[in-house]
């Protein structure tokens, strides 16, 4: 950490130990929560390859096979189809900003935590709003893409943007490809926002009624007893 704040580093290389400015410093495993923060250490493409492979990637195999359905724009929030893989790209491009220094003040572990643990606990209280709004079904509600998303896609997802995208911004450089790189971030996180507004307006299935107990979903016609179960049927209505 010493070495970071005073700008050089020691590492070792072929030809025993060698200094160098950070920019070049590729061995930051410290300086992220472990585990987690592997796909953040790896460049852009695996970090973007990690959260895509998070969601929707993830949605779309679980939506798949265990709710026997193909998860698209017709039944799938726009937030999740649209704005999650923007997500993505903004993760991707705080890394690259970043330029494999590890992440210090605002993107540093301490505050990547808080955001791990700030996002979890948001996605509990959304979970409960939702269903006590009369949002999703209890049945909905326990759908393996509702879980996924509400346990898994919320904390880490949030934790790799904010390290990655806060990261990102806080990166020296006032070149125009730094300030490109700046404010792609921020137009991602932008459409994502908008995106959710919109999903809140016109909602869609985003989760069956599922059954545990026979590892599918409840047979159709569903009871309108949701909001998106109401906006499915009226999708269904309406047809193609």
């Amino acid at each position: 950490m010493r070495d970071l704040v005073e700008n050089w580093v020691s590492r070792p290389g072929a030809g025993g130990i060698q200094v160098g400015p950070p920019e070049f410093v590729t061995d930051v495993r410290g300086f992220y929560i472990p585990w987690l923060g592997v796909p953040l250490e790896h460049g852009p493409w695996v970090a973007a390859a990690a959260s895509l492979a998070v969601t929707p990637g993830a949605l779309w195999l679980l939506a798949l096979v265990l709710e026997r359905r193909l998860m698209g724009a017709r039944s799938g929030f726009v937030a999740v189809v649209l704005g999650d893989p923007l997500l993505a790209a903004a993760v991707a491009l705080g890394v690259q900003r970043m330029h494999g220094t590890a992440p210090t003040g605002a993107a540093g572990p301490w505050f990547g935590l808080a955001s791990l643990i700030g996002w979890f606990g948001f996605g509990l209280f959304q979970w409960r709003g939702e269903l006590r709004a009369g949002f999703f079904t209890r049945e909905q509600a326990i759908a393996p893409t509702k879980i996924w998303h509400q346990l898994v896609v919320y904390p880490l997802l949030g934790y790799w943007l904010w390290t990655a995208g806060v990261g990102g911004l806080i990166a020296p450089g006032s070149t125009p490809a730094d300030v490109v790189g700046r404010v792609l971030i921020v137009a991602c996180v932008g459409v994502w926002v908008v995106s959710n507004g919109y999903d809140r307006l016109r909602p869609k299935l985003g989760h069956p009624p599922y059954d545990w107990r026979r590892l599918r979903p409840y047979g159709q016609p569903w009871p309108g007893a949701s909001v998106t179960l109401r906006a499915y049927e009226r999708d269904q209505s309406v047809g193609p």
